[in-house]
C-alpha cells in the first residue's frame, strides 16, 4: 500500500509520537512489523526519498523506515527509536524532506550517534551510524519528536530556502 503523505501543517505532524507494542500494532492499526515496512518503505521509494516516518503518511506510530546501505538498496523499520548519545563534533549538510517538496536546508547536526529501537520481533536493539545513515536517523527521529528540519536553521535561512524552492515550483511549472 501506497500513503498519501499529509501535508506540513497537519497537527499529527507536530506531536510526540508514543511508544507502542506490536500487538498494539496489530490491534489497533490492523499492521504487522513486516507490513509497516513494505508500506512505508514502498512509499518512500514511491515518493523519492530516502527514510519516510509513520506520522508523515498519517499513522501515529512511533516508527519510521530508512536506507541503511545505499549499495544494496536495504531498507529498515526502526519502531520506538531512542537517540542514546550524539557526538560533540557536528557536521552541516543539505537536506530535504517528503513533507516539504522542493526545499533544501542546510542543517547542522551531531556527526555520529548511538540508538535503540525495537525490532521487527519485538526485541531491543542497539548500534551506532555516523555519516549519511546518521543524518537520516536523527532526521527521522526528528518526526517521532513533533518536529522537522524547518525548525533548525534560522528564520532567515528558512525564509531563502522557500524563496528558492518556490522559484524552482515556478520554473517547473513552466516547462511542464
Amino acid at each position: 500500500m501506497i500513503y498519501k503523505l499529509l501535508e506540513p501543517s497537519t497537527p499529527i505532524l507536530n506531536i510526540r509520537m508514543d511508544e507502542f507494542t506490536i500487538e498494539e500494532l496489530k490491534e489497533k492499526h490492523k499492521l504487522t512489523p513486516l507490513e509497516l515496512l513494505e508500506n512505508l518503505s514502498g512509499t518512500m521509494a514511491a515518493m523519492g526519498g530516502i527514510g519516510l516516518s509513520a506520522n508523515q503518511c498519517g499513522l501515529p506510530i512511533r516508527a519510521f523506515v530508512m536506507y541503511t546501505d545505499f549499495t544494496n538498496k536495504d531498507v529498515a523499520l526502526f519502531m520506538n527509536p531512542k537517540i542514546i548519545w550524539e557526538s560533540e563534533d557536528t557536521e552541516i549538510f543539505k537536506e530535504g524532506c517528503l513533507t516539504f517538496p522542493g526545499l533544501f536546508l542546510n542543517v547542522k547536526r551531531p556527526k555520529t550517534i548511538e540508538y535503540e529501537y525495537m525490532d521487527k520481533d519485538g526485541n531491543i536493539q542497539k548500534s551506532k551510524f555516523t555519516g549519511l545513515t546518521c543524518r537520516i536517523f536523527q532526521h527521522e527521529y526528528d518526526h517521532m519528536e513533533g518536529r522537522n528540519f524547518t525548525q533548525l536553521v534560522s528564520r532567515l535561512k528558512l525564509d531563502m530556502g522557500l524563496k528558492k524552492a518556490a522559484k524552482m515550483k515556478k520554473k517547473f511549472e513552466k516547462t511542464s
